[in-house]
């Protein structure tokens, strides 16, 4: 039905339905002026027909009056003049007089005027001379009863008058007629135009709005089809619009979103699977020790999490894997390579090993090959800083590419790799160097120790071979001799001690492999249950303190497996604020670290070793028995950050 509205209704549903409202406010108006107009005019007619009849009545009552008589004649000729006086006056009362000459017809009019000509032409006259009778009647008292003119001529008054009311009773009606007349019509428009009003706020406001509901719903749910039928020029047709366009551009805004966030998962999971990678092979080069195996493991480890078809470490300076590959060819390059069908390992020349001499160097432009056609290898620089140890080497399958991230990938795991090598060439390098160190240190002790037994034997033999010459008394010379004995004894120890101080080795697996070695090893040779509570992270010490940690351990244990009877012992080492802690406690006999026996010098030597760490020992009892030795020293830790704080 809206169409039929005028085309500017269409522009604005706020227009529309105010001037629909407004209509039903100007037929409100004029139902209520025509109303009051109608009403007013009705007003005057009801009393003017109001106070005919009362002129109707009243002439009966003059003629009730003048037939009465029953009363005295005078007292009837007073009442009789006394209400031919109030008819006079409602005759010419102004709620007559004044409503029939204004509002009334000509008719009307007319008659009002007949009635009072006949009252006072007529009926007037006859109704005083009634009275004259009556009172001459009543002062001759005698004869019978005049009669009344009045009562004659009474009914054709009322007649005129009973006309009059019935004129202005049909004026009235009709009037009163016109009143529903106008209000039944005020009502009809205002129905009319309250249902148009209706029927436009349900296609133009209720449905629009319920559409767009839904389509706002169903955007909220991840739906972004749905279309709302109801647009054009108007509020809600604009609404609408601007709905139809933002749902295509959230629909379009959403498809890119996912397309993002599908990208971004696949970076992510990328990431992850590097980072896993990376961390494996990490934690596989820093767990374990360098060797074939090891590299073996992490190149299947690399080709399986990467898909490649075969990945080759070919390594020019690697003495130790060469012997691990080949013990004959020592000074061929290591080439180990993990495919496939499984592991392989090999010794090759680089010069005639096919895997390495095909390798292309790899490049983040390299060009993508077509279906079918075979990818050269590709190769990786295995090096840490300037120094190179080989190549990384993968074989890809055909139509098989090299994106970016795995390049990247495989560049920075060859890093690692050379890293964890050039790592493993200074730790060897470092392990030698304390070896000699302490090699240098057994030799000053073989000078300090040992050379001066010997010597003080030579002496003694000198002093055994004078008295024997000079033919001296036997007891003397027996008292030379086991001097001479109790020499030899202690020289005797003492080269032992040193013989397994010199044949200590420090492998690859650092100080805690070493630490568990010693400990199961005097548990065996000794009585002593040795517990071992080790609490160092590893790589903290140098190789040169992990040599003098460990010696000073041998010596401590071999103390109380020989001196201290102790039927338990605890080793602790731990790392602290204070640095690192080396703790010793047995339940034996104890021991009086002033009172050392003459040739021992052990506790000497490893106060020595204590001060060359940069701490100290103690020996003392224990807190529940026995003996506690405790070395004390600053980690490396604590050193740089004393050095940083004094340079600052």
């Amino acid at each position: 039905m809206s169409s039929f509205l005028p085309r500017s209704f269409h522009h604005s549903i706020l227009l529309s339905v105010g001037l629909l409202m407004a209509v039903v406010v100007v037929l409100a108006i004029l139902s209520m002026v025509l109303s009051g107009s109608v009403g007013r005019a009705t007003e005057g007619l009801a009393a003017a027909v109001n106070q005919s009849g009362s002129l109707r009545m009243q002439s009966y009552r003059i003629g009730m009056a003048l037939a009465d008589a029953r009363g005295p004649a005078d007292l009837r000729a007073d009442r009789v003049a006394a209400l031919a006086e109030e008819l006079e006056q409602r005759l010419a009362s102004p709620r007559l007089a004044d409503i029939i000459p204004r509002r009334a017809g000509e008719e009307i009019r007319a008659g009002y005027e007949r009635i009072r000509s006949d009252w006072n032409g007529r009926m007037r006259p006859l109704v005083s001379a009634d009275i004259a009778r009556l009172r001459a009647f009543d002062r001759g008292g005698s004869g019978d009863p005049p009669t009344m003119a009045y009562l004659a001529d009474v009914d054709g008054f009322v007649e005129q008058i009973d006309a009059l009311v019935g004129e202005l009773e049909r004026i009235t009606e009709a009037r009163l007629a016109m009143l529903c007349v106008v209000q039944a019509v005020a009502l009809i428009l205002t129905v009319i135009v309250v249902l148009v009003t209706m029927v436009l706020v349900i296609g133009r406001v209720i449905q629009p709005l319920a559409e767009l509901l839904e389509c706002a719903d169903r955007s909220r749910r991840g739906d972004f089809t749905r279309r709302t039928r109801f647009t054009g020029s108007d509020e809600l047709g604009r609404l609408g619009e601007a709905m139809n366009r933002m749902a295509a551009d959230l629909s379009h805004l959403y498809a890119d979103l996912e397309g993002r966030v599908a990208e971004k998962t696949r970076d992510l999971e990328r990431t992850n699977h590097t980072l896993e990678l990376l961390y494996g092979v990490g934690q596989a080069l820093h767990e374990s020790s360098i060797s074939t195996p090891t590299f073996e493991r992490v190149l299947q480890e690399i080709r399986v999490k990467l898909r490649l078809r075969a990945v080759t470490l070919c390594l020019e300076d690697a003495p130790d894997l060469r012997s691990d590959l080949d013990p004959h060819r020592k000074d061929a390059p290591a080439c180990m390579t993990a495919r496939a069908e499984g592991e392989q390992r090999f010794a090759c020349l680089s010069e005639a090993c096919t895997v390495c001499r095909e390798a292309e160097p790899y490049h983040p432009l390299l060009r993508t090959l077509g279906r079918g056609e075979r990818r050269a290898p590709v190769s990786f620089t295995v090096a840490d800083q300037d120094r190179p140890f080989g190549v990384l080497v993968v074989e890809l399958d055909r139509d098989q590419s090299l994106p970016r991230w795995q390049g990247r990938l495989l560049s920075s795991l060859a890093t690692l790799i050379g890293t964890a090598l050039s790592l493993h060439r200074r730790q060897r390098d470092a392990r030698r160097l304390a070896l000699f160190e302490e090699r240098g240190v057994i030799a000053r002790e073989l000078h300090d120790s040992l050379a001066q037994s010997l010597s003080y034997l030579k002496i003694q033999a000198s002093r055994l071979d004078a008295l024997l010459r000079a033919g001296a008394e036997p007891e003397r010379a027996r008292d030379v001799l086991a001097e001479l004995r109790e020499g030899a004894n202690n020289a005797y120890r003492q080269l032992r001690e040193l013989l397994t101080t010199f044949r200590l080795k420090m492998d690859d697996r650092g100080l805690n492999a070493a630490l568990e070695a010693t400990v199961a090893e005097f548990r065996e040779h000794g009585t002593t249950e040795i517990r071992l509570d080790n609490r160092l992270p590893a790589l903290l010490l140098s190789p040169n303190e992990e040599v003098h940690v460990l010696q000073i351990v041998r010596e401590a244990l071999s103390n109380v497996i020989r001196h201290a009877g102790a039927p338990h012992a605890l080793l602790r080492l731990a790392a602290g604020d204070a640095g690192i802690r080396v703790t010793l406690d047995d339940d034996g006999r104890g021991i009086d670290p002033h009172a050392v026996p003459r040739g021992h010098y052990g506790l000497s030597i490893m106060r020595e070793r204590a001060a060359g760490l940069g701490g100290d020992i103690e020996i003392a009892p224990g807190p529940h028995g026995g003996t506690r030795v405790r070395l004390t020293f600053p980690s490396r830790r604590t050193r740089d950050t004393g050095a940083m704080q004094v340079s600052s």
